[in-house]
């Protein structure tokens, strides 16, 4: 298993076509995994965002999302156990960033004493290698006008 980490920085806002309004209340159950709700903040062509919160102890069953050509994965608040095709769990803290590749199989377990918030980008046009450069970028202090 290949997942690319990095640490969440500061990052330069681009403009905001769209955003989910409300926090977990606003999320919808996902089924047959108590604990786990989900909504879509933005869907377009070329990639989609979903934000999930994990109650302390849920479970994300096995899944995958199979349009999706690359995967990227921010834990924002909480710590997980990620497991991807079968491979041995990592840990995963907040702000870390993986990047899996598209369709993999995977589960999550919130390991954490708080309820966990993840965003996840599902892109068709791009892959994984430019999404994590992007980030990896625009974490960059001397790119980022908000850490200068």
């Amino acid at each position: 298993m290949k997942l690319v980490v990095f640490l969440f920085g500061c990052l330069s806002a681009a403009p905001v076509f769209a955003q989910a309004v409300g926090g977990a209340e606003q999320a919808r159950p996902v089924a047959g995994d108590p604990g786990v709700s989900s909504m879509v903040v933005t869907t377009q062509p070329q990639f989609r965002v979903l934000r999930d919160y994990a109650e302390p102890g849920a479970v994300r069953r096995i899944h995958s999302h199979d349009d999706a050509t690359w995967h990227v994965l921010v834990l924002v608040t909480g710590q997980l156990t990620l497991t991807v095709d079968g491979e041995d769990a990592v840990n995963v803290a907040q702000g870390q960033v993986l990047t899996l590749k598209g369709g993999a199989k995977h589960t999550f377990k919130n390991t954490g004493s708080a309820t966990a918030t993840i965003v996840e980008v599902f892109g068709r046009a791009q892959t994984a290698a430019d999404v994590a450069a992007a980030i990896a970028e625009a974490m960059t202090p001397s790119s980022s006008p908000c850490c200068r």
